[in-house]
């Protein structure tokens, strides 16, 4: 019996889970329940939510994006929160 040895498939390159600062920065703002979602449109708003907001920039100071100083990282996180507004523009 000749056995036939089987390649393995090349196992795919796996990225990180965020690229950008930014995008970054809106996943600790969603996972500090500073910023939620419109259930009918997907829009995010914000949740003017003090403690959840300490939260984010608690998380975004001990925890910075790989690469990135703590400062940048407190600079994106506050340049995503004044982009998002307190209602979904599709339901006003």
């Amino acid at each position: 019996m000749k056995t036939v040895l089987q390649r393995k498939p090349a196992s795919p390159r796996t990225r990180p889970p965020y690229r950008t600062v930014e995008g970054w920065a809106l996943g600790t703002l969603i996972d500090q329940g500073a910023v939620t979602e419109c259930n009918h449109h997907g829009h995010r708003k914000d949740r003017s939510d003090p403690d959840a907001w300490e939260r984010a920039r608690e998380e975004v100071w001990r925890h910075p994006f790989p690469g990135a100083t703590p400062e940048t990282c407190l600079k994106a996180l506050d340049e995503v929160m004044g982009s998002i507004g307190e209602t979904c523009p599709d339901c006003d």
